[in-house]
Parts: structure tokens; C-alpha cells; sequence
């Protein structure tokens, strides 16, 4: 793992612009959605609905830093260091779900991949204070 870079604090901070413009999505993802399985967020967020959207968001959001930490152009430091596993545990069921009922394999793949990263990355950082 390679030491981050002013370039990539420039392009996180980028990054958390266009994500700011998402923050009703966050919010609600974070403060709201408590959904454990697939059927059940089917059930309570039908496509077109707010919540199927919002979470759509955030879990779009969570695979473009995904891919952009898979690729190298992020540093995972950086990542793992301000957000964590980027609340992938809560997103997995309905990811997984959404897969098999999309017929969609690779479904936000690069945000399950980064996530799955971060436990080796929090065993080599332990926390600060």
C-alpha cells in the first residue's frame, strides 16, 4: 500500500463534492435504512420509490470509490481512514439480492471488493486513540 499523495487528497476532496450533492441519500441511508434481506426491501421499497433510489445512491456512490480504490487511483488509506468499511454490511444483502434478481453478477463488485479490504487494513492501522 502506497503512502497517499496530494493528488489523492485532491481527488477525495473532489469526490466528497459530488457526494455532497447525494447527502439526502446518505442521511437516509445512514439514519433510516435498517432493511436485513431482499424480499423485505423489495416489499418496502418498490423500484421508483424514494428509499429504492436513495439506496441506489449510496450504493452507486459506495462503487465508484470502490473502483477508483480497486484501480489504484484512490488511496485505500485515505479511504479506510475517514469512512471504514464504507457501511458495506448493511448494503450486502440487498446487493446480493439484487444480483440474482437483476441477473447482474458484477453489481456494485468494486464497492464489495474495496470493503472486503478494509479488515487487513484495520488490523495494520489500529486506532489512533
Amino acid at each position: 500500500m502506497s503512502k497517499p499523495t496530494k493528488e489523492d487528497a485532491s481527488l477525495l476532496l473532489q469526490l466528497m463534492t459530488v457526494l455532497k450533492a447525494d447527502k439526502d441519500a446518505l442521511d437516509w441511508f445512514v439514519e433510516e435504512f435498517d432493511e436485513k434481506n431482499y424480499d423485505d426491501f423489495k416489499a418496502k421499497y418498490p423500484k421508483g420509490s424514494e428509499g429504492y433510489r436513495n439506496f441506489m445512491i449510496f450504493a452507486g456512490n459506495g462503487e465508484l470509490i470502490g473502483t477508483l480504490v480497486n484501480k489504484e487511483l484512490l488511496s485505500e488509506d485515505l479511504i479506510f481512514d475517514l469512512w471504514g468499511s464504507l457501511l458495506w454490511e448493511k448494503v450486502e444483502p440487498i446487493a446480493h439480492g439484487m444480483r440474482k434478481d437483476l441477473e447482474m453478477p458484477r453489481l456494485f463488485e468494486n464497492f464489495e471488493v474495496c470493503a472486503k479490504k478494509y479488515p487487513m487494513w484495520a488490523e495494520k492501522n489500529p486506532p489512533k486513540v
